[in-house]
């Protein structure tokens, strides 16, 4: 596994030994980035079950201004901290925890996103409640966008107003689902 493009570009990321982890494939994130275009430049990055931390890596390597990687498992946690050593210290921090009291730590610490990348492991129900949890908490800035990764074959979140779902792409099993905030509070 290793960083597409920008500043890092051809940077390898280490992955747990065994199946604990799915980073994404090369070709989707290279497709997703592609997509998200400029709105990568300057922005605050959620990276939720980050696993390795590939999401994230990409988006700082792209010009995001910073990125939070929550992870819960504190073996990939471990393999994740050595990945963000090629990033200045400044432009990252980790949560060590589970998706749903990372996110209340995080409206603590009032801490916004203008791009939340969600990748849970696809057959644990773990997508839906993580997605309405970071909404309802509104943790993502208006004029933001989630991007939630999910099995090609199951439908993607319902979106709570004033969010909307935009478009759905599909790369063999992997799905990509993209929301942003459709006016409102």
């Amino acid at each position: 596994m290793r960083i597409i493009a920008g500043e890092w570009k051809g940077r390898r990321l280490n992955a747990p030994k065994g199946k604990v982890t799915r980073p994404t494939p090369d070709r989707v994130r290279e497709a997703l980035f592609s997509i998200l275009g400029a709105r990568i430049e300057a922005a605050n990055v959620l990276d939720l079950f980050a696993g390795t931390g590939c999401l994230g890596l990409e988006s700082l390597s792209r010009g995001a201004r910073h990125a939070c990687f929550v992870e819960k498992d504190r073996r990939v946690f471990g393999v994740l901290k050595e990945n963000l050593q090629i990033a200045d210290s400044n432009m990252v921090s980790c949560i060590n925890a589970p998706a749903q009291r990372a996110l209340k730590l995080l409206k603590k610490q009032e801490f916004t996103c203008d791009l939340a990348f969600l990748d849970p492991p696809y057959d644990r129900g773990l997508l839906e409640p993580a997605f309405h949890g970071l909404l309802k908490l509104r943790l993502v800035n208006p004029g933001g966008t989630l991007i939630c990764e999910h099995h090609s074959k199951t439908a993607p979140p319902t979106p709570l107003e004033p969010w909307a779902l935009i478009s759905t792409r599909i790369f063999g099993d992997v799905g990509i689902s993209f929301f942003e905030f459709d006016g409102g509070e």
